[in-house]
């Protein structure tokens, strides 16, 4: 699963995802990002991969991006 909030700590994504999925997800920055299962994920922000195994515990991670 991915819960995203924007710079307002507004809820704009959360989704239980399916193997192989994508989502582009816009707003206003910085996004706060809770996301399950996070060793089978890959994130991307502006053009960069984003190492989610820096901030996973427990194979949740939770993250800021900015």
């Amino acid at each position: 699963w991915v819960e995203v909030r924007d710079g307002r700590g507004q809820l704009i994504f959360s989704e239980l995802g399916q193997a192989g999925s994508q989502r582009e997800i816009g707003g206003q920055a910085p996004f706060s990002l809770v996301v399950g299962n996070s060793t089978y994920v890959t994130l991307e922000y502006q053009g960069k991969m984003v190492d989610l195994s820096q901030r996973t515990k427990g194979d949740v991670a939770r993250l800021t991006v900015e």
